[in-house]
């Protein structure tokens, strides 16, 4: 009797091996000459408990595209699968992949063990015991390193598998980061966080997650970096702004950093800017609020003009740039145009394409002034060659409690460059 047990590996990379450590006998998924072959035996494996018709299996295998002989070249599939089992140690081939009546078996004396399946139950026992699965779900996790067949993609039949999983996945890393943070063991919790993100970027609740576990374990720097380097990243990959959460989540932090008791000298240091002052103070766009709210009342207060001016970012055509070119021109912009101005002024990512300019202590003709030197300087570069920079200004307005509270309402005129 056959009685033998074959160990399926789907995530990261599909492996096939006598040995759930992987050796000995082990069949490594490659090659684009083969890509065929491993379809075959990948859709075999993950319905191993149903089996697979033949049209089915067609289907997976060649999808769309035309071919004269589908059955026939199934059977030329069929025999190198075979012989690939007789390489992992079984001595006949025909009897472990069984073709009956039009669909495809695994001999019942073949016991087939798929890290999905693994997946599977323990997924189903952490939800009915989380305390006591978690040390078992922290190993899963830490060898899991990828998607369901992340080189099969573009498969049909692997999309609905491949995103089950993966938000299995992210649920379960979720989940046990939260219950490591209540049991205060916040670096287990951070790295697991990290693998997650690492794996997904774009999956906010986890940067969310990760960017607190990161402020509460005493790093809100680090919090803070985390931020900009997500916010940012989503702005240039996907044109979003943050979510109101995470501008939320980020004004928490920003606010309550330092909160311990400290003597003036010490609350000076902190505040004292460090490093060579150039260009002007960049920061995210809740702070740009609240400076902007300062200068309305010092406006309202002392008079004074300050300038407010939106650069956005187009094509040739005035259309916004596909995001790779429009991630370029934004650097190019910050690195080029924006370098110029004064080390008072304030700017801000207003979205994906755009930037916000405050010039404190500006007239009208001295703002246009600067937004054509940063023009100018952008022109230079060698994207901006290809690119445009479309502005707007308009008089900041004095707070409305303020002697001067409307004088700036009748200024609204927009100036495009």
């Amino acid at each position: 009797m056959l009685e033998s047990t074959i160990y399926v590996k789907f995530f990261g990379r599909f492996t096939m091996s006598r040995s759930r450590w992987g050796t000995p006998g082990v069949a490594v998924a490659q090659g684009k000459s083969s890509q065929r072959l491993w379809t075959f035996l990948q859709y075999l494996c993950a319905f191993h408990q149903k089996g697979a018709s033949q049209e089915d299996v067609i289907d997976a295998v060649w999808e769309d595209a035309e071919i004269a002989d589908p059955a026939g070249a199934l059977k030329t599939i069929l025999h190198r699968a075979r012989l690939l089992l007789e390489e992992l140690g079984f001595p006949d081939g025909k009897k472990v992949l069984l073709y009956r009546r039009g669909h495809y078996h695994w001999s019942p004396d073949v016991t087939l063990c798929l890290d999905t399946e693994e997946l599977d139950r323990l997924y189903a026992s952490y939800t009915a015991a989380p305390e006591q699965m978690l040390p078992a779900v922290l190993e899963f996790l830490s060898g899991y390193d990828g998607d369901f067949l992340p080189n099969s993609a573009g498969s049909f039949w692997t999309l609905s598998l491949r995103t089950f999983y993966h938000t299995r996945y992210l649920l379960l890393a979720q989940d046990a980061a939260r219950q490591l943070q209540a049991h205060g063991r916040f670096d287990e919790a951070i790295d697991v966080c990290r693998r997650a993100t690492t794996l997904d970027p774009y999956d906010e609740h986890c940067q969310l997650l990760l960017i607190r576990l990161l402020y509460i374990s005493g790093a809100p720097q680090a919090a803070l970096k985390h931020y900009s380097t997500v916010t940012e990243l989503y702005m240039d990959r996907l044109g979003m702004s943050p979510s109101a959460e995470m501008s939320a989540l980020y004004q928490e932090i920003s606010r309550s950093e330092g909160g311990a008791e400290l003597n003036l000298a010490a609350v000076r240091e902190q505040l004292t800017e460090r490093g060579a002052i150039t260009g002007p103070f960049f920061c995210e766009y809740a702070v740009f609020q609240d400076i902007c709210q300062l200068t309305a009342r010092t406006m309202a207060r002392s008079g004074g003009e300050a300038q407010l001016a939106l650069l956005t970012i187009m094509d040739s055509a005035s259309l916004l740039p596909e995001h790779r070119r429009r991630a370029e021109a934004m650097n190019a912009l910050r690195a080029s145009g924006l370098s110029i101005l004064r080390p008072g002024d304030v700017a801000a990512r207003l979205g994906p394409s755009q930037v916000l300019l405050l010039l404190p202590s500006t007239d009208r003709e001295h703002a246009l002034s600067a937004l054509n030197r940063i023009l100018t300087a952008f022109a230079r570069t060698p994207i901006g060659r290809s690119t445009q920079v479309q502005t707007t200004l308009l008089p900041v307005r004095p707070s409305v409690d303020g002697p001067q509270g409307r004088k700036g309402d009748a200024q609204r005129d927009q100036t495009a460059l």
